[in-house]
């Protein structure tokens, strides 16, 4: 930067939600699902998928290297692999929960269904759009 100023690294933090970078999603395909991050171990990150299916709950370790802070490159391409930053970690754990739905953590009063379990809530906005296509 021309002012002397170093722009702020991307740091991946426990309970950052993530989401793959590619367009298409593959049905079935695990590997490509949204996660949570659990634990950061030097080059490697323990992540776990708490939207259902065979994985569900289930903990997985990918390369640190995989994980973007935007969907593009520095040169401005839409990046095919890997996985983006979606939400940063929750403000107050206590008080807050991720939508299973859309992968962001929300205040439990914008809530709209709340359940036990970190991945198995509904906010407000996804509730919205689950009945407007229902």
């Amino acid at each position: 930067m021309s002012d002397g100023t170093k722009a702020a690294t991307f740091e991946v933090k426990r309970w950052q939600t993530y989401v793959p970078c590619k367009t298409e999603y593959l049905r079935g395909e695990s590997r490509s699902k949204p996660f949570v991050v659990d634990v950061v171990e030097g080059d490697r990150v323990k992540v776990w998928d708490p939207t259902g299916g065979q994985r569900m709950g289930g903990h997985r370790w990918i390369a640190l290297r995989n994980l973007h802070e935007t969907g593009t490159t520095k040169t401005g391409k839409e990046r095919r692999t890997g996985f983006r930053l979606h939400c940063q970690p929750p403000v107050d754990p206590v008080r807050q929960e991720l939508c299973g739905s859309c992968f962001t953590w929300a205040a439990r009063d914008q809530l709209a269904i709340s359940a036990r379990g970190f991945g198995h809530s509904t906010c407000i906005p996804c509730m919205a759009d689950i009945e407007i296509n229902s």
